[in-house]
């Protein structure tokens, strides 16, 4: 089934890159896969070229015989949600789920909903959406990077929560710009960044394209997938990062917003056809958790004063 996957993930994208994106596996893991299943089939199943993948004719058939088993299957696990499960599966990319699950769960309870709440976490939205568009997840919370945006995904219900919400820089708390109340982009021109490999690539490019136009590219040195590694790094004084508005200082780290928001994302609240929980409830109990996050949030509540906001 995984390799049936692999193959689909290819054929909608049109990209290896992004179709590895969207799988959270790096782009030489998810080629070897393709010539793997390729050598299985005995046929080529994509031509590559510079504009990207091309399904030969043979993938064509291979890969309308893959949706069918695909669906059939999905079906079969839908069929026994939620009521033989007795759950809902909620996926994050940041913090907000840590509050969101257990209002939620007291929400259900007062109703006298027998649901349980569980969630997968994981930084590249891509692969948030594909858990949802797989019925692996029932909704999720989607960081999107305006500018970036991912394409709209069949049968996956969207609604924005906050329509622009900050990137902040990571720094040492010793780090000559940790005393301002904002810094400057350009003022990171020779900084190490560290990035998380596995986050939604989105936010890196857009870094990069506003880091361009002040006259820079920005120096990669470390990626980690392991926060408080990348943390350490930071709070060592070695990098910089970007970071969720939402997280809180502590070890030896700050967090700042960029002058003038150069680099911003949305929030969206994801679902799907057979998620147990009404949408409305979702998107009240995410909207009201966010809001109070912010509040508990020194940095990020003197950004919201002057420019955040909810949609209803």
């Amino acid at each position: 089934m995984r390799h049936l996957r692999v193959l689909l993930a290819v054929a909608d994208e049109g990209s290896i890159t992004r179709a590895a994106a969207a799988l959270g596996l790096s782009q030489p893991s998810l080629t070897a896969q393709l010539q793997r299943i390729e050598r299985v089939v005995g046929e080529q199943v994509f031509v590559r070229g510079r504009a990207g993948v091309r399904t030969t004719q043979f993938g064509r058939g291979l890969l309308t015989r893959a949706r069918t088993v695909l669906r059939e299957m999905d079906r079969l696990l839908l069929d026994s949600a939620p009521g033989e499960r007795g759950e809902v599966v909620l996926g994050d990319s940041g913090l907000l789920l840590a509050r969101v699950i257990p209002r939620l769960e007291r929400e259900l309870a007062a109703t006298g909903t027998a649901l349980a709440v569980r969630a997968h976490i994981d930084p590249a939205a891509a692969a948030l959406i594909a858990m949802l568009r797989s019925g692996r997840l029932d909704a999720a919370v989607i960081s999107e990077v305006i500018g970036f945006e991912l394409p709209v995904a069949a049968g996956v219900h969207r609604v924005t929560v906050v329509p622009v919400e900050p990137v902040f820089i990571a720094l040492s708390a010793r780090h000559r710009l940790a005393a301002r109340p904002e810094v400057d982009l350009a003022d990171l021109a020779d900084e190490a960044w560290i990035v998380n490999p596995h986050d939604n690539p989105g936010w890196m490019a857009s870094v990069r394209a506003a880091c361009a136009q002040v006259g820079f590219q920005p120096r990669v040195a470390y990626e980690s997938s392991h926060m408080a590694g990348a943390r350490a790094f930071v709070a060592g004084g070695q990098c910089v990062a970007i970071a969720d508005p939402l997280s809180p200082e502590h070890n030896g780290v700050v967090f700042r917003p960029l002058a003038g928001d150069p680099v911003c994302g949305r929030l969206d609240l994801a679902w799907v056809d057979q998620c147990p929980v009404p949408a409305d409830l979702l998107h009240r109990v995410v909207a009201e958790e966010y809001r109070a996050m912010v509040e508990r949030t020194a940095g990020y509540r003197r950004w919201w004063a002057d420019h955040g906001r909810i949609l209803a």
